[in-house]
């Protein structure tokens, strides 16, 4: 039996030491409007950002987490490692988010013919990829 959804989007939970700049990531260069914010005790917070039909949601835990161990790229460890955005102006996007500061591990290039791509990273270094395709 497969699983009866009660929402047709996906929530992702990213986990960060603190809120700013994941804020300045995705609502203030991504442009994903802060859906709320709720605070859950003992646990931490959680920050909520609407992408298209999907939210990215933020916990600033009470108790700081530890960083990653694992370095190396998003394909050197197992786990859920990168988000995937289909967006309508990739080079735009990647020069705002370079210019801000983030990392831009892969700068925009052709993935096949008619699909651009590159690869940024949020202040905490979660990998996200960027993908674009032209009208055929």
């Amino acid at each position: 039996m497969a699983a009866k959804l009660a929402q047709q989007h996906v929530e992702i939970g990213l986990v960060s030491n603190g809120i700013d700049r994941p804020t300045r990531f995705y609502r203030d260069l991504m442009g994903f409007p802060v859906a709320g914010s709720i605070e859950i005790p003992n646990v931490g917070t959680i920050t909520r950002f609407q992408a298209g039909d999907s939210i990215i949601r933020v916990l600033v835990p009470v108790e700081p987490a530890a960083d990653p161990a694992g370095q190396g790229g998003f394909q050197a460890v197992v786990g859920i490692r990168y988000l995937a955005l289909r967006i309508a102006n990739l080079s735009e996007m990647v020069d705002r988010i370079a210019t801000a500061g983030f990392a831009v591990p892969v700068p925009v290039r052709a993935l096949r013919p008619g699909v651009r791509v590159a690869l940024v990273e949020d202040g905490d270094g979660n990998t996200i990829e960027l993908m674009e395709e032209s009208a055929a």
